[in-house]
Formats: C-alpha cells, sequence, structure tokens
C-alpha cells in the first residue's frame, strides 16, 4: 500500500467557524460544499483537514457522529514553534497552552479549534534529556522507504 496523505476529518455542526479558524491558521479549502470542505497546506498538499456536517443522509451511520473536542488532538510539525507562536499570536490567536520546551525535546504550543480540538504545533529543537534519548528507536529520516 502507498499512502498519498492522511487527514482526520472534523464532524462538526460549527463547519463554517471550523473554515475560517483552518483558513486563519493558513489552510486553503480546495473543496466546500454545504455538508463537507476539505482544506489543503499550500506548501505541503499531504496536510490536509476534512470537516463534514454530521448526520448527512450520503453518509454511513458510522461517519455521522459528531467529534467531540476533548481528546483529539491534530498534531502540526513545524521548522520553529517560536516563530509560528510569534506568527499566530500576531494573527490574533489564543494559546490554550503557551509555548514551552518538553524533556522529549519538543517545543510547542496549542491551539483549540471551534470544536475543541487541540492543535499541537511543535518542533523537535528543545533540549532532550537521558532519559528520554533512550527511547528513539531510529531517526525518521532513516525509515526505509
Amino acid at each position: 500500500m502507498k499512502i498519498t496523505s492522511a487527514f482526520p476529518i472534523i464532524v462538526t455542526e460549527k463547519l463554517t467557524e471550523s473554515r475560517s479558524f483552518y483558513e486563519k491558521l493558513g489552510f486553503v479549502a480546495v473543496f466546500a460544499g454545504d455538508w463537507y470542505i476539505q482544506l489543503v497546506w499550500p506548501d505541503c498538499m499531504e496536510v490536509q483537514i476534512g470537516l463534514m456536517q454530521p448526520d448527512h443522509p450520503t453518509q454511513p451511520p458510522l461517519f455521522q457522529g459528531r467529534t467531540m473536542g476533548e481528546g483529539s488532538i491534530f498534531g502540526i510539525s513545524v521548522d520553529n514553534a517560536k516563530s509560528a507562536a510569534e506568527e499566530l499570536r500576531a494573527k490574533g490567536f489564543e494559546f490554550a497552552l503557551e509555548l514551552r520546551d518538553e524533556p522529549w525535546g519538543q517545543r510547542h504550543f496549542t491551539l483549540l479549534d471551534p470544536n475543541g480540538v487541540r492543535i499541537d504545533i511543535a518542533s523537535q529543537e528543545a533540549e532532550m534529556s537521558d532519559e528520554y534519548a533512550k527511547d528513539f528507536l531510529m531517526p525518521v529520516e532513516s525509515i526505509p522507504a
């Protein structure tokens, strides 16, 4: 199997609010129906997010439940979390978790989308403790294609 992209789909009655949030973040809508919206990141088309209205008759019952924000995290990796935080703060975003360094080498901050989904924006540029360094099996770059 060759995967070409992967993305979460948020099932929500807040399609308009959610679309506005993700477009303000930097995503671009490539499909916008009255019940489904597909957004992509312009510089990396493999990074996508879908927004879908609940209880739509074209969808099987398995796909009709609403996304509950609690426990849902959409992780986004960036080159520099500090500069990303500065950029998004300048755009008026409020942070649910302020920029911080973690002992596993991650620098990150978190936003909440209109559905309560946590948008965790992170870079691997903080100092890593020995406790966590031992748990890394291999660098992602060395995984054979």
